[in-house]
């Protein structure tokens, strides 16, 4: 075989992924969610079984006029249809601070309560605070997870080496938003790109400022074409499908053991649609 730099590409053979991730489970959520919906765009979001339908105006430090009320547990599934319910902690606790029993008991209640909700096993979480360890990351494995996202915006539009630890783009607040998606679309369209952003619905209302969402995701919208719009959890899959990959020992055979297809890319000209439990047969490209 010639020289070969395989890389992963996205559904669709698109070069870019953009994903979503809104915290709490908050009233706001009756708004963006269906604001996203309508133009496509995809978002995980993470709630606290434990408080669904909780009444919380004012609650929020400072804001004695902020209502961050909880959504119902019984318009969860209808809410957030077309986008994914993830686990974020029965009760939002620390979970670092609290002790491995409690811990472990936070994230397992939270996501047998979620599932009877949504109806299908849970695979994504948000840390509470972003706060986590290593017994943090054993219990959401043990617990089922195999994904969660951190608060640590990057800046970068690169996919997690370890989804247990994964780390955003930025949040809606970045001064740096729309910059940062238009060098996403920008971005050399030969090597994967993946732009994530996330935040909690009731910040609009504290900022009043809906506008920014709006304009992002009309933006985006746009694009369509160029970028897969997926949920964290679908992302998660794909990229796992992608990395169980078999190559024989002269890349001219490989394998792809998952349920799912996956495309790769195997020159700057080509791409590959490997078929679900199949080996796919890769042509020598040209040097």
């Amino acid at each position: 075989m010639g020289k070969r730099f395989d890389s992963l590409v996205f559904p669709g053979g698109k070069s870019k992924a953009c994903t979503f991730s809104y915290d709490d489970g908050v009233v706001q959520d009756r708004r963006l969610a269906p604001l996203l919906r309508e133009r496509g765009i995809k978002c995980t979001f993470n709630l606290n079984a434990g408080l669904l339908g909780h009444a919380d105006m004012g609650g929020f430090p400072g804001r004695p006029d902020l209502d961050i009320s909880k959504v119902e547990a019984a318009e969860a599934a209808q809410l957030y249809a077309g986008h994914e319910i993830a686990g974020h902690g029965l009760y939002h606790s620390a979970l670092d601070t609290v002790g491995t029993p409690l811990a472990a008991y936070e994230i397992a209640e939270d996501k047998r309560r979620l599932e009877q909700i949504s109806g299908k096993p849970l695979r994504m979480f948000a840390y509470p605070f972003g706060v986590y360890g290593r017994e943090t990351m054993e219990a959401l494995r043990l617990a089922g997870y195999r994904g969660a996202r951190t608060i640590k915006s990057t800046g970068q539009f690169s996919i997690p080496e370890d989804f247990l630890e994964w780390n955003p783009t930025c949040h809606h607040n970045d001064p740096r938003l729309m910059e940062l998606a238009r060098e996403f679309l920008d971005g050399v369209p030969f090597f994967p790109m993946l732009f994530y952003v996330w935040g909690h619905a009731y910040e609009f209302d504290a900022d009043h400022n809906w506008q920014v969402m709006e304009t992002l995701a009309d933006f985006l919208a746009l694009h369509r074409d160029r970028i897969w719009f997926a949920t964290n959890g679908e992302i998660l899959d794909y990229v796992t499908a992608y990395r169980r990959l078999i190559y024989s020992v002269d890349g001219s055979m490989i394998y792809n053991p998952s349920a799912a297809d996956v495309t790769i890319r195997t020159s700057m000209t080509q791409t590959v649609l490997l078929k679900a439990g199949a080996v796919t047969r890769v042509e020598e490209t040209p040097l």
